[in-house]
């Protein structure tokens, strides 16, 4: 059997080609599998990393806060305190003596005759007065002699040599008075007199508001006190009880009286109880002359409200010196209790004896009454008709009323007396 046999070249041709062709196949396929791969990776990590838009979540940061401390920045540097130089100077100022003084007139008006020179003319008229001030000489003055051979200068007492009663009104006081020490009927001063009122739904019995139930009474006294000493008076204006001008201009009394009802408020009732202890004196009437009536109680209870438990009333007794400041009493003159008998309407006819007062630390703040004084300081017992047992003489009545007002000018811790500056 013929061998067909391969040739050597044949068989190195094939091998040849086997080894080449091996290797040509395999960095195909393996590009295949990887391109493969690399799409199903980036597939993966594509999915995972797109979310749906109803799957996503708000993110939330939390909140940091960093505290950062700066170093601190020397605007300029730390330098010495250097020590002050005292430089002396020399100032010269140039005085001029002042000319001479041409003698000045003054022109005052007398008043009741209380002084020497006024008692020249009549009341109200003219006077004058020559001024002449000595001149001015400025420098050092030069005495020989043994010192202790000076005598010092003599204190002058403004209230004896006092030259009229217009040189005492400042303007600073709503009152000011000097009492002779050795005539106690000898006053000199001025007093502006001012009225209160107070809040009341009723009207008085002549249909004027019940806090004006006397319109002329203090003005009556007012007349009565200027006839009887050298005190000149007016009536300036009325104040509500809550008005801080009680105080802060140092009224010295205040008056109220009525028939019915009096009201009132905290604040009406407090400023009353300040300006009370701070000097002020208070004159209550009752018109009505009923004790337990509505005004007596009504008047009573503000008295109350103002002072607390300091509000304690007294029987005033005869020997008081309200009695015999002035005119001299036994005890409260007559009022519309007695003058004028049993009043329409009233019923029985009731007395007083005695007046009531209110002390704290032995100054007297509170006067009461319930004898209707007030009514004969109206005027109204003078034209008292018949049928009533008019008219009625009033002249103690009044002279009871100046006594009240010296009183109160002259009581030590008073605001009149406050005031005082001339002794």
């Amino acid at each position: 059997m013929r061998k067909h046999l391969i040739p050597p070249r044949m068989l190195l041709n094939r091998s040849d080609r086997i080894e080449l062709e091996a290797p040509g196949l395999r960095p195909r396929k393996a590009l295949y599998w990887s391109l493969l791969i690399s799409v199903i990776l980036h597939t993966v990590i594509i999915f995972y990393q797109v979310e749906l838009p109803e799957r996503r979540k708000p993110v939330r940061k939390p909140i940091s806060v960093k505290f950062v401390q700066r170093a601190p920045r020397l605007s300029k540097p730390l330098e010495l305190m250097k020590r002050p130089v005292v430089v002396q100077r020399q100032l010269t100022r140039k005085i001029t003596r002042p000319k001479s003084v041409i003698p000045r007139t003054i022109r005052t008006a007398a008043v009741h005759g209380g002084t020497a020179l006024a008692s020249l003319a009549k009341p109200g008229e003219a006077v004058e007065r020559t001024l002449a001030p000595q001149r001015l000489e400025l420098g050092p003055e030069i005495i020989s002699g043994d010192v202790e051979n000076i005598k010092e200068p003599e204190v002058t007492n403004l209230g004896e040599d006092l030259l009229d009663v217009s040189d005492m009104d400042t303007g600073r006081y709503r009152a000011q008075v000097v009492v002779n020490p050795e005539d106690k009927r000898d006053i000199k001063g001025y007093f502006h007199m001012d009225l209160v009122k107070y809040k009341t739904s009723r009207t008085d019995y002549g249909g004027d508001p019940d806090w004006n139930t006397s319109p002329r009474a203090m003005a009556n006294l007012a007349d009565y006190l200027e006839t009887y000493t050298d005190v000149k008076v007016d009536i300036k204006q009325r104040f509500t009880m809550d008005s801080k001008d009680l105080i802060r201009l140092k009224v010295p009394l205040i008056f109220i009286t009525g028939h019915f009802q009096l009201e009132y408020h905290a604040a009406e009732a407090r400023n009353l109880g300040e300006y009370l202890r701070a000097g002020g004196f208070l004159l209550v009437d009752d018109s009505y002359f009923l004790r337990g009536g509505p005004f007596d109680m009504s008047a009573r209870a503000l008295i109350k409200d103002a002072l607390g438990e300091d509000a304690v009333f007294e029987k005033l007794p005869g020997e008081h010196w309200l009695y015999h400041c002035f005119f001299d009493f036994d005890g409260p003159p007559a009022g519309d209790d007695i003058a004028r008998g049993p009043y329409p309407g009233r019923g029985v006819q009731t007395i007083y004896e005695y007046l009531e007062a209110i002390f704290l630390e032995g100054r007297m703040v509170v006067l009461f009454s319930n004898k209707s004084l007030n009514n004969a300081w109206n005027g109204d017992w003078r034209i008292n008709p018949a049928s009533r047992g008019g008219p009625i003489n009033d002249t103690r009545q009044m002279q009871f009323g100046v006594n009240i007002l010296v009183f109160t000018l002259t009581q030590p811790g008073g605001f009149a007396q406050q005031a005082q500056v001339y002794q």
